[in-house]
């Protein structure tokens, strides 16, 4: 999981520009005494992929949404399920999901059985204390933690979203533009100081667009 000349933490986070020049502060990986610690208290050892994501890169403080939780607040959300049943009828918490992140309504799971990821979607209990609405709020979200990330380093940032908005809207004002001149005579143009030919760079050749496909 290491790109050369790429901070993979940055990238983990979801950093917009992740430098090796302009590191974050560091998220420091969870040592051996505190994954023993934490598995002995919920009394199983953690999933390889998950273990080896706190061991190499950072005891939580990565990942989707919020990120990643460090590992005593997974030991303590998953101990708090169990203790109190979340369900509007009572409904235990599956032993077999562990909570990894927190929604706020909800979690982002891994299934111990399977790798799988599901999102516990708190927000379909208002749907009904039935045991299908309660099985309903487990939805799966990919078929393992590699997929997971994948996914999410794939997914635009609300940045790239908007720079790419801003292009769009950039690039339709310039096709309005072009339009209204193209519907004039060559002598029109010409009376705003625009030549026959060649027109459109004048307006806009100095942004190095293919005007031909506007």
């Amino acid at each position: 999981m290491s790109v050369v000349g790429v901070d993979l933490g940055a990238i983990l986070r979801g950093d917009a520009n992740p430098s090796p020049s302009h590191p974050a502060p560091a998220l420091k990986p969870a040592d051996g005494a505190t994954i023993s610690d934490a598995e002995h208290e919920l009394g199983f050892a953690l999933p390889p992929s998950l273990r080896q994501l706190y061991e190499e890169v950072a005891n939580g403080g990565f990942g989707p949404g919020a990120g990643i939780l460090p590992l005593q607040e997974v030991v303590r959300i998953y101990r708090a399920l169990l203790t109190t049943p979340p369900g509007r009828r009572g409904q235990k918490w599956p032993l077999h999901l562990l909570p990894i992140t927190r929604t706020d309504p909800g979690h982002e799971c891994i299934d111990l059985n399977s790798g799988e990821l599901i999102f516990w979607d708190e927000e379909e209990l208002a749907n009904g204390a039935s045991d299908k609405v309660w099985k309903r709020s487990f939805k799966r979200e990919a078929p393992d933690l590699g997929h997971w990330f994948e996914r999410w380093l794939e997914t635009p940032s609300p940045e790239q979203k908007m720079r790419e908005s801003m292009q769009k809207a950039k690039l339709e004002a310039m096709r309005q533009t072009l339009a209204y001149w193209r519907r004039k005579t060559p002598e029109e143009r010409a009376a705003f100081g625009l030549p026959e030919t060649g027109w459109e760079n004048v307006l806009f050749g100095h942004l190095g667009i293919d005007l031909s496909t506007l």
